[in-house]
Formats: structure tokens, C-alpha cells, sequence
């Protein structure tokens, strides 16, 4: 587990020590679930954009996705696909 995040992003690259790597997991996963929604062309989940604006606001990591909205088979294939793709 990392350390704390300080709130409103701030620059990401300060504190890191020589030889870490910058996790950028969920920026990756965020791009492909988007590209992923507009070629099944379905809505983007507003649970996965609110956790998305939260972790870029607040810095709070996203371990789990809870999602009880509908987001139908396109939907649930591209976040899925989002996922494989990210590792």
C-alpha cells in the first residue's frame, strides 16, 4: 500500500524517490473504459465517473467498484475490457 495522497492532486512526480514508478493504473483505465463505451457506443457509468472525480479531487484510490446502476451488456463489456486492458 502507497502512502497518503494530499487532496487536489498536486504534482504527482514530487517525493518520489529514484527508481519508483508512477502508478498511473487508473488514468489508464479511465481512457480505455471511455474509448471502450463510445465504440459499443453506451453511456459511461456515472458511479465509475464520480469515482474517477473523486480519486483526481481527493486522490482517494479506487480499490472496488460498486455499481448498482443498469449499465447493460455493452456497458459491463467495456468496463470489463477496460480492466483486462489496464492488468
Amino acid at each position: 500500500m502507497g502512502g497518503k495522497k494530499k487532496a487536489g492532486g498536486g504534482d504527482k512526480k514530487k517525493g518520489k524517490k529514484e527508481g519508483d514508478e508512477e502508478d498511473l493504473s487508473v488514468e489508464n483505465f479511465w481512457k480505455a473504459y471511455r474509448k471502450k463505451c463510445a465504440e459499443y457506443q453506451c453511456d459511461v457509468s456515472k458511479k465509475i465517473k464520480a469515482d474517477y472525480e473523486n480519486f483526481l479531487d481527493e486522490g482517494q484510490e479506487i480499490k472496488k467498484f460498486h455499481n448498482w446502476e443498469e449499465l447493460g451488456w455493452p456497458g459491463v463489456k467495456a468496463m470489463c475490457e477496460a480492466l483486462k486492458q489496464v492488468g
